[in-house]
């Protein structure tokens, strides 16, 4: 007998995946570039660079991107939108000033549409290569995010809905028939909502910042009576939390009391979650108190559905080290990077 460490690449038979393009950074705000936006660049470096630091990249299978086409675009979004997203890449400065000032909480460059579709075809690519089992589990690190965005409008700095153009692609190569969307994300995902509003192969829930409905997105969409209609009552469930603060336990309950059990009835195919990281501690804007460690057990909790095919999608969260620190907790779980002395 001899005491040895167990080789990292030993501790799961199938490589977790990730999505990182740098070109993802040049959709930036004109505004006042000496005053950086929330939505910052760098968001999505700050975690590629702890996951590399950490020597998780080494045991992790990086997929390639490719822009999303308009066809798979078009199964979620209205061609009058997506024709407003293709101007962009022309418009002057003043006139990209003017028409990000249509809509709510948005900024737009000339690289912004091309980045979007960077953001939506790299998180497509990783579901498929996990529904298709040649991935264990993986994470998008993307942006700009999506879960605002609406069929024919953007809102709260996302232009295309990533996810739900994940979920259709999946659906149309029927590599996943029923999915499910778990949204973390502080803020409640109304554009996910909209868009599998009357849909019963989608079963969306998410846990945000309501108060009432004065907290962004500012509308009664995140109440908790918002269940469905049609085909779709009953597979839509918001778990709206009354002030700022959540921690670590309430999220913990509200996973173990509702989400679990409606997951296991429920039976996805996959998992895919809108995963911001604007509830950690420190966060400036969604002023909660979720841990690393949270956002980890709630990773591990849902890897007990769909057979572990599940894929977290960058989202929010606006604090550079707490949403770096979030995302490597995750990863750390998915991999089993632990260093322990093992009996050999």
């Amino acid at each position: 007998m001899s005491i040895g460490r167990k080789s990292q690449k030993q501790r799961f038979t199938k490589p977790v995946g990730y999505i990182y393009d740098v070109r993802m950074k040049y959709h930036q705000d004109l505004e006042d570039p000496q005053d950086p936006h929330p939505e910052d660049p760098r968001r999505i470096y700050w975690i590629y660079n702890i996951l590399k630091k950490s020597g998780l990249l080494d045991i992790m299978q990086c997929v390639p991107v490719t822009p999303v086409t308009d066809r798979k675009i078009l199964r979620v979004h209205t061609k009058g939108y997506l024709d407003i997203l293709k101007d962009t890449e022309i418009m002057e400065k003043a006139t990209l000033l003017n028409t990000q000032r249509q809509f709510d909480s948005v900024f737009l460059c000339n690289e912004s549409h091309y980045c979007a579709r960077l953001s939506a075809g790299g998180l497509l690519s990783l579901c498929e290569e996990v529904a298709r089992g040649r991935l264990e589990s993986g994470i998008a690190i993307v942006r700009p995010p999506g879960h605002h965005s609406c069929s024919a409008l953007p809102m709260g700095f996302c232009l295309l809905n990533n996810i739900a153009i994940a979920v259709r692609d999946m659906q149309a190569q029927n590599l996943a028939k029923k999915v499910m969307v778990v949204d973390w994300d502080i803020h409640h995902g109304n554009g996910i909502q909209d868009i599998f509003y009357d849909d019963d192969t989608v079963l969306y829930c998410s846990i945000h910042r309501y108060e009432d409905g004065d907290f962004y997105p500012s509308s009664g969409d995140g109440d908790m009576n918002m269940v469905g209609e049609g085909a779709g009552k009953g597979y839509n469930i918001n778990i709206p939390w009354a002030a700022a603060g959540a921690c670590d336990g309430d999220y913990m309950y509200a996973f173990k009391k509702l989400i679990l059990p409606v997951a296991k009835e429920f039976n996805p195919d996959m998992v895919i979650v809108a995963s911001g990281f604007d509830g950690a501690v420190c966060d400036p804007i969604g002023e909660c108190k979720i841990t690393p460690q949270g956002f980890a057990c709630m990773t591990r909790m849902l890897k007990t559905v769909a057979n572990g095919k599940l894929v977290l999608s960058l989202e929010g969260g606006y604090n550079l080290d707490a949403i770096a620190n979030s995302a490597l907790a995750c990863a750390k779980l998915w991999t089993q990077y632990k260093k322990t002395n093992v009996i050999t």
